[in-house]
């Protein structure tokens, strides 16, 4: 529900974090992490070192404005790019290393960016009789590997409403003593309030000014794969435990290979926050609180949905082989569809949906002579919307953000996603 995580009934697809302005300060080691009043940014060995400050801005010691931003005001315009709202982590060089942060770590408000007791709710479960899905150890080796900025929770296709929450949603997966990331994604959504937005929008310029502009097709940060990344790192961890933690915490899903199950298989579930309680998420087309999917041949997914109409006949392969040209056409404008957040959202497609687009329709499109850009119901943009930063297109995981062992993943929703924050951030705070 999720990218990175699962897309299923409330879930949601988007973009994510950045921190606000103000708020609670936390001490990491040798130094205070935080962007609350008197704050500075710091966060690891090594003591307080620049940041975001309590006025939205640059540390006026690193060169910055000392300026602090009114509830409506986003700061000085800069222009955000694909890189700036949606960040891919480098993976670490091994697991003791982690690049940003571990789910384990604490936000702002003293609790684990993952909480232990909800990881349980998801793994722990007994699956077709196979036994837990994860091992209770897997907690201790989750690292963040992509954070996502967006206006809103997307529960309606279309521009997110004004008066709605920000979200930051980050992804978590399990590193291995090697650096490799296993087949395991956590996606984890938080709420950023209404009058935070425009902090948290003045935090992500002044993230992007801070750096050589990342204009282009999304990828591996750029700024993160430089040779000197400490700097953007602490900001971003800073932005991250900002707006982290249970009190925000919406919504976690699990999108995951088993760890003791032989067959290529992945298991999808989520809970979420409704009034002071998390309860399991329906997968949409269905009742159930849980999707398996196989692949052999083709994706085999359980329980079978067809949502959006067509979407069965483009995953599964007998089907899509069988069918006229005609038929092959719909079964190909199901799956631009499910990439439009204009079109659809997490919470009208089938759980699977997002996660398997890009692949399949790079093997369907080209053996049937369908020109995937001539399919109606395309999202267009002027961002770009190229999926090459990332393997999506050859790697047949069902991880829409994120990696497989090494190899980078990024989905053709994912990246449709970014665009359409980026151009909803323009409209909402313009350039003068």
């Amino acid at each position: 529900m999720g990218t990175g995580g699962m897309v299923g009934a409330a879930g949601a697809s988007g973009t994510a974090g950045a921190s606000g302005t103000a708020g609670a300060s936390a001490t990491g080691t040798g130094g205070a992490v935080g962007g609350g009043p008197g704050g500075s940014v710091g966060g690891g060995p090594g003591g307080s070192v620049g940041g975001t400050t309590s006025d939205g801005g640059m540390n006026p010691d690193e060169g910055g404005a000392d300026r602090r931003p009114d509830p409506g005001d986003a700061g000085p315009f800069y222009p955000l790019d694909m890189n700036d709202v949606t960040i891919l982590v480098p993976l670490p060089a091994s697991s003791a290393t982690p690049v940003l942060l571990r789910g384990t770590d604490l936000a702002d408000d003293g609790t684990a960016l993952v909480p232990r007791a909800l990881f349980d709710r998801l793994v722990m479960k007994e699956t077709d009789s196979s036994g837990p899905i994860l091992m209770p150890a897997t907690h201790g080796r989750l690292q963040l590997v992509a954070a996502r900025f967006d206006l809103c929770d997307r529960h309606l296709p279309g521009v997110c409403p004004e008066a709605e929450d920000a979200q930051m949603r980050l992804v978590f997966q399990p590193i291995h003593s090697d650096g490799l990331a296993q087949d395991v994604g956590f996606h984890a959504f938080y709420a950023i309030r209404n009058d935070e937005i425009a902090g948290a929008v003045a935090a992500l310029r002044d993230l992007a000014r801070s750096v050589p502009p990342q204009t282009g097709m999304l990828r591996v940060s750029p700024a993160l794969s430089a040779a000197n990344p400490e700097r953007y790192a602490i900001q971003l961890r800073a932005f991250v435990k900002r707006y982290g933690g249970e009190a925000r915490l919406i919504r976690l899903t699990v999108n995951a290979q088993p760890e003791i199950f032989a067959a290529v298989r992945w298991e999808l579930r989520g809970v979420e926050k409704k009034g002071d309680a998390f309860v399991d998420m329906t997968i949409v087309g269905s009742t159930a609180i849980s999707e398996s999917v196989f692949l052999g041949a083709s994706y085999d997914v359980k329980p079978v949905t067809d949502t959006p109409s067509g979407f069965l006949g483009a995953i599964t392969r007998n089907i899509f082989d069988a069918a006229d040209l005609t038929k092959k056409r719909e079964s190909l404008e199901a799956l631009v569809v499910v990439e439009n957040p204009l079109s659809h959202t997490p919470e009208t497609v089938a759980c699977v949906a997002c996660h398997v687009s890009t692949v399949v329709m790079n093997a369907r499109a080209p053996n049937s002579g369908i020109d995937p850009l001539t399919l109606p119901g395309r999202y267009t943009s002027k961002f770009d919307l190229s999926t090459a930063g990332g393997k999506s297109i050859e790697s047949t995981a069902i991880r829409a953000l994120g990696y497989i062992a090494r190899l980078p993943l990024i989905s053709q929703r994912v990246v449709n996603d970014t665009a359409q924050t980026l151009t909803e951030l323009e409209q909402r705070y313009p350039p003068p």
